[in-house]
């Protein structure tokens, strides 16, 4: 990913080089914009195996994701693949982060967690070219065994950061030997007293120790926790990049929006993307027509945001841009409903509001403007 960073990849090594690297990063952008892959590119630059990361994305997707290409376009490429999003889940079960035995449950997933390790280790040994039915055998195994929902996050809904796990974090870090990396995405997502224990670590910096924040709204980052942060911003991947990209590593044949979109073309079997990108299309209509839709209809369109909202939303803002493109949807129109999705998105972002209850606001707005 540092080759369509470019810029930012160059302002990062140069501060290296010159001995004032910041030890806290924030990597702010839109999802999909190259932020964990180049805190990763970063820490390969700096020789740093130690990571320990707090997710939020959907990781169950990107391993289906690479699981389907591992089995579709068998190669050493894939594998490799296949391997690096199996050991992103593994980071988040680094030992600094296991309980003392107090916590049952948990446990066994650090435990189920260490058999995947086990697993992985034995495939990255194998010959891509002789051992083929072995390496399948054991990716299946290892696929079966990390799309657990529990597994994916710690036991939680989600990857959030917990002050237990901060003071985890610390004790390790004044402790350990070596250079370490801490990975957090949404920091902004987190409780006060979350911010309040990360602010504490921030104020410290540990030697030979790295902390990069990975945000998509860092307006809602405390003043006080971005003052001991060196900032790069990420815009999004313009499309030439992303499809080159897509074409280079993954041998894609034709062009996408995102990189979300891949993923869930990957992950996910044609019927169910066909009722995504229908739900899309309903939901389209009804906000240029200003109807609203039929109590059917809308559980059919929430079902669907459910299944990947990222999905959802780009199929919307297609049938938009199609709509306009085409003289169905008028300017004014089309600014106002972008302004409500906008809305929408930042009343789920920053209000914590059910991304359900925000588009229902959306659809209604939406009838109001002529």
């Amino acid at each position: 990913m540092k080759l369509y960073r470019e810029s930012i990849w160059r302002e990062i090594v140069s501060s290296y080089e010159s001995d004032s690297l910041a030890p806290s990063l924030l990597f702010s952008g839109p999802e999909s914009s190259g932020r964990l892959s180049l805190a990763l590119d970063l820490a390969s630059f700096l020789g740093i195996d130690d990571i320990i990361f707090f997710p939020e994305r959907n990781l169950g997707l990107q391993i289906e994701a690479a699981y389907n290409l591992l089995i579709e376009k068998y190669s050493s490429r894939f594998i490799s693949y296949f391997i690096s999003r199996i050991k992103i889940l593994l980071m988040q079960y680094h030992p600094a982060l296991q309980s003392d035995g107090s916590e049952g449950g948990r446990d066994k997933l650090f435990s189920a967690a260490a058999d995947i390790s086990e697993l992985l280790f034995e495939l990255e040994r194998l010959d891509t070219e002789t051992e083929r039915d072995e390496i399948l055998r054991i990716s299946e195994s290892i696929y079966n065994a990390s799309m657990r929902p529990d597994l994916l996050y710690r036991g939680k809904k989600k990857g959030s950061l917990s002050v237990d796990e901060v003071r985890a974090v610390q004790n390790y870090l004044v402790r350990k030997s070596g250079k370490a990396m801490v990975i957090i995405e949404n920091i902004e997502n987190s409780n006060d007293s979350v911010r309040n224990a990360l602010l504490k670590v921030l104020e410290e910096p540990y030697k030979e120790s790295y902390f990069v924040l990975i945000s998509s709204n860092s307006l809602r980052i405390l003043t006080t926790i971005l003052s001991r942060l060196r900032k790069y911003s990420f815009s999004p991947l313009p499309e030439k990049d992303l499809n080159l990209y897509l074409r280079e590593n993954f041998l894609t044949s034709k062009d996408y929006d995102s990189f979300n979109d891949f993923v869930f073309e990957m992950s996910t079997d044609e019927k169910d993307r066909m009722k995504i990108t229908e739900s899309a299309r309903m939901f389209s209509s009804s906000l240029i027509s200003g109807d609203y839709p039929g109590i059917d209809e809308l559980d059919d369109i929430f079902s669907s945001l459910e299944k990947n909202r990222p999905y959802f939303i780009s199929m919307v803002l297609k049938e938009l841009r199609r709509s306009f493109s085409d003289g169905r949807l008028k300017a004014a129109k089309a600014y106002s409903i972008v302004k409500a999705l906008d809305d929408a998105s930042l009343s789920n972002e920053v209000y914590n509001q059910n991304m359900r209850s925000a588009l229902d606001l959306a659809l209604r707005e939406a009838g109001f403007v002529g």
